[in-house]
């Protein structure tokens, strides 16, 4: 056998073995790889029977699974994304925007910013007002109403929209948000517009370059801000949070790389340092008051540092008021299956949270639910 003819075989032999390496791996998992992230519907493999087998159910069924899971499949989805990102600037995720100097978005944020999800000044004003009953009624109660307006990455950073997305913008719902909980004399703590001011003089970065939500030191110093707004509101005695450390790293970790790592690539976007505090709790000689929290997902990090367990006293975190957690972790626990009285009846405080792209739904139903249990005179 020739040379050309041994080059010839070698090549195909190693066509051949590539072709079967999915297989291979689909049917004996011999090698780790990295899953996909984001809102992925897992596909469960089919169950074989005659009947299914005969009306070719099973066939159809099996194929779409196998297409999800055949060998190596996260791989090349990664490759694929990686060279739509590297050619043509082009993401694989739902929402994402690429903005000036590779930072990243999603589209709600810029949407926000321009006030496209205006739902108008008579909806706002009828929100407000039903906050104002809300306030109101817990106060008869002994208890505290206390509202976060949360900052976007959009507001944030809207120096870095791409110019496909710059526009004339108009009426916001943050704007007229703050507008009427002033004039209502709400409790409300305006974080956006501190965070504008912290902006040029923070030490750390306030948000990241390739995630959605404030940084974890951000975050942490935003939890003690909240901390004593809710002392002056409610007269109670809270704990305080102490910074004993602050470590900077150029690896983005966590919530500070969520959007970078939904592109599912295979090498990571652009970043800059971020700062990761290690921090303890100080508690007062008085147990801590029990404080629901009802927010969107800028609570995460907080809560998943301890934060309504350690601080809040066990208090519940009502996911868009939706879901409810901790109990949501081991049984589904909705806020529609609970008692919303006796809930109500257990906190001393109560926390709505939202960031500025989410305040076209905010309070989430929660007014609506509070006012049925709760209605006026």
């Amino acid at each position: 056998m020739g040379k050309t003819e041994r080059i010839k075989n070698g090549l195909f032999f190693l066509l051949l073995v590539g072709m079967c390496l999915p297989l291979l791996q689909f049917s004996f998992h011999f090698a780790n790889e990295k899953g996909l992230k984001g809102a992925i519907t897992e596909i469960e493999k089919p169950e074989f029977n005659l009947f299914t087998l005969q009306n070719v159910k099973f066939q159809e069924e099996y194929e779409k699974y196998f297409n999800e899971k055949f060998g190596f499949r996260s791989s090349f989805v990664r490759l694929n994304n990686q060279l739509k990102y590297w050619l043509f600037q082009n993401v694989q995720a739902n929402g994402v925007v690429i903005g000036k100097e590779g930072y990243l978005y999603e589209y709600n944020y810029i949407k926000s910013y321009y006030g496209l999800d205006y739902i108008g000044k008579e909806q706002l004003e009828k929100n407000v007002r039903d906050l104002k009953y809300i306030q109101e009624k817990l106060e008869e109660m002994n208890k505290t109403l206390i509202v976060v307006l949360a900052p976007g990455k959009g507001s944030f950073f809207p120096e870095y929209f791409p110019d496909s997305c710059i526009r004339k913008g108009g009426p916001t719902n943050y704007t007229d948000y703050v507008s009427f909980m002033n004039k209502d004399k709400i409790n409300f703590v305006d974080m956006k517009s501190w965070f504008l001011k912290m902006k040029p003089t923070s030490k750390y970065p306030l948000f990241p370059k390739s995630g959605i939500h404030w940084s974890k030191y951000g975050e942490t110093i935003a939890m003690d801000s909240l901390l004593r707004f809710i002392e002056k509101k409610s007269r109670l005695k809270y704990p305080s949070i102490k910074i004993k450390s602050i470590e900077v790293s150029a690896t983005n970790k966590e919530r500070d790389y969520d959007i970078g790592e939904g592109l599912n690539l295979i090498f990571q976007t652009s970043t800059y340092p971020m700062a990761y505090p290690t921090f303890e709790i100080l508690k007062p000689e008085k147990n801590t008051h029990k404080t629901l929290v009802v927010a969107d997902s800028y609570y995460w990090g907080m809560f998943n540092s301890g934060f309504s367990s350690s601080v809040f006293n066990n208090g519940d975190f009502w996911f868009y008021n939706q879901e409810v957690y901790p109990e949501h972790y081991n049984k589904q626990t909705l806020v529609s299956s609970i008692d919303f009285k006796k809930k109500i009846s257990e906190n001393e405080v109560i926390v709505l949270i939202s960031t500025d792209a989410n305040l076209f739904k905010f309070p989430f139903g929660f007014s609506e639910i509070f006012l049925k249990y709760y209605p006026p005179n």
